[in-house]
């Protein structure tokens, strides 16, 4: 991280307020500075740049365990049961390379594949509200009503700055920083996050299937280069509930994906609203929309019936200083595009 934006992170948290200890356990907000397991190039030299570390090198290959087996590019197609006792997972059954296979556990199966794959599993195996299952013909081993409910995605705005210096740009995987925040709407909340803002350089998150949104090549790689940041704005506990729902027989293919967005709670826009006004406080006063430069782009995921029209990005001017200028930015209630991280 470079030291202007350590200085902008500092100037903030004494200027607004919030603690820069985001794990105290007495508030949970403020600002921070996201944590990566990250690689050296060169061990013998601390400022020589590094690399985002992945989970495979750090802990799997190292350890080279020899009661550990580990298949990429398997395909998981069910859980299987015990047929005495129908409640007892036993084992699964997967496609690797063309052919069928079945693994049966000695104590246990843990099924960690995601928020989206774990339902899907589950009522491909069996495990669902009754008729959604039947419909498909799929035999019922639980009838579980809210397998696949209470699904909660976090709408997410980004907002893009021209700033008044040269920032410094990120490299890909770098890490970034940003605000934990309480939006104050709800009293029985106060002190735990209802809002999160990332702030990135030229640069998005290098994260599988994160939409690039809010990047622009014509910025990035504009000749004399624009220095600005970028910030992401969304709401950590959202109201709106939807759920996932095969639609086949096929472990291939993805479920239905109703996010809930239809219907926004005046909460969770007020939320969103917060976030954006809070991200536009260091922003210097405008007269004019001479910087609006193009439309908002949105993440390519099952998109609600009831899209309202697009929140335009606004290249602004923003000062390395905090300085609490009035918001241009649109009422989040005249309408938004909302997109979801495509995980």
């Amino acid at each position: 991280m470079s030291e202007l934006l350590l200085d902008m992170m500092n100037e903030c948290d004494k200027d607004i307020g919030f603690m820069s200890d985001y794990d105290n356990p007495t508030r949970q907000y403020g600002c921070y500075f996201q944590q990566q397991f990250r690689h050296p190039m060169n061990k013998t030299d601390p400022n020589f740049p590094t690399i985002r570390e992945s989970t495979w090198n750090a802990y799997l290959n190292g350890i080279n365990r020899t009661n550990l087996q580990i298949l990429d590019s398997a395909t998981m197609s069910k859980l299987l049961f015990d047929q005495t006792d129908p409640t007892k997972c036993i084992g699964v059954s997967y496609e690797y390379k063309e052919e069928v296979c079945t693994a049966i556990a000695r104590k246990e199966v843990i099924l960690s594949a995601g928020v989206f794959d774990i339902p899907k599993l589950l009522q491909l195996s069996g495990v669902r509200p009754k008729a959604w299952l039947e419909s498909l013909g799929i035999q019922v081993i639980a009838n579980n009503a809210e397998v696949g409910k209470n699904f909660a995605d976090q709408m997410a705005i980004y907002v893009t700055f021209e700033t008044t210096e040269q920032v410094p740009a990120l490299p890909w995987g770098a890490d970034t920083c940003g605000w934990l925040l309480n939006s104050g709407l709800k009293p029985s909340n106060k002190n735990w996050t209802d809002v999160q803002i990332y702030c990135y350089s030229r640069f998005p998150a290098l994260t599988l299937d994160f939409p690039i949104v809010g990047y622009d090549q014509i910025l990035a790689y504009s000749q004399p280069p624009i220095s600005f940041v970028t910030f992401l704005v969304f709401n950590t506990q959202p109201e709106a509930q939807g759920f996932v729902k095969i639609q086949s027989l096929s472990p291939y293919d993805r479920p239905r994906i109703d996010h809930g967005w239809h219907n926004l709670s005046e909460y969770d826009q007020n939320n969103l609203q917060y976030g954006v006004d809070f991200s536009y406080k260091p922003v210097i006063e405008l007269q004019t929309d001479d910087n609006l430069l193009w439309p908002f782009r949105s993440c390519n995921d099952a998109k609600p019936a009831n899209r309202p029209n697009p929140l335009f990005v606004l290249i602004l001017y923003c000062s390395h200083k905090i300085k609490r200028k009035l918001s241009i930015i649109p009422n989040l209630k005249a309408g938004i595009r909302s997109f979801a991280y495509c995980t």
